[in-house]
């Protein structure tokens, strides 16, 4: 063998191991990523945004072009209330998803949290006319509740009557809609909708706070101390639980 053919056998041999040695670093690479995703997915359930923050971190060094972790990551940065950061990673996972509409909504979420009631609507919009949306009623109920925070209305009354034309057993919905006729003055629809609310979700607190305050203004004392005391009973160190016990105070004071 001449030493010019030696030499380019050398470099084609050279060249293959090249090839396998960089894929088998981006396989280790991806399975890094991945593994840290998972510890980090662990401490978003066991409510520790802080070490799923830095899980995330180490995942996206290892797989910078995965939108699944780049959600993850605006997520946790959500819930530091790290608005800026959170947003930046929502947009690059849906830049890499292609517009995946789950990221819609939850970026839409975020822009609930930075209360730009705009920019939640279109997202929330955007996400619920996407056909490839599982939970699209999700979506539309959190476009009328970003409108009901924005002050208009009658557009968040059309939203949440589309989200419950798709799904009428989803509580949510039903709960909006009587904070918006709460806020109208029409207290007797907005008791109509509580109660259906708490018919369809007993452990809904929330409303049923808003039921017990609703049941006060309106002189049912009995009424009220009763949706009081069941939220103390169901979820006694809440926001919800600690104001009703207040409130049971209050009424045994008079």
């Amino acid at each position: 063998m001449s030493c010019l053919r030696l030499f380019l056998s050398c470099l084609v041999v050279i060249s293959l191991f090249g090839c396998v040695s960089t894929k088998t670093q981006q396989q280790s690479e991806t399975q890094q990523a991945d593994v840290h995703y998972k510890l980090g997915a662990s401490q978003l359930q066991g409510n520790n945004p802080t070490l799923a923050l830095k899980e995330f971190l180490l995942a996206i060094e290892n797989d910078p072009n995965n939108s699944k972790i780049q959600a993850a990551l605006a997520q946790a940065y959500q819930l530091k209330k790290s608005y800026q950061n959170a947003e930046k990673h929502y947009l690059k996972a849906l830049e890499l998803s292609d517009n995946d509409p789950r990221y819609q909504n939850n970026l839409a979420s975020l822009y609930l949290d930075m209360e730009e009631w705009d920019k939640a609507a279109d997202y929330f919009g955007r996400a619920s006319s996407n056909l490839l949306f599982v939970n699209s009623y999700v979506a539309l109920t959190g476009k009328g509740y970003a409108y009901y925070r924005k002050g208009d209305n009658p557009a968040a009354l059309e939203a949440l009557q589309e989200a419950l034309a798709i799904a009428p057993l989803y509580a949510p919905a039903h709960f909006y809609k009587s904070e918006i006729y709460r806020n109208l003055g029409q207290a007797e629809i907005a008791r109509e909708s509580l109660e259906r609310a708490i018919e369809l979700s007993p452990q809904y607190v929330e409303a049923r706070y808003q039921l017990a305050v609703l049941l006060l203004n309106e002189e049912q004392l009995d009424e009220a101390a009763e949706e009081f005391q069941a939220i103390v009973k169901m979820a006694p160190d809440s926001e919800w639980g600690v104001k009703s016990a207040e409130l049971i105070k209050a009424l045994k004071n008079r």
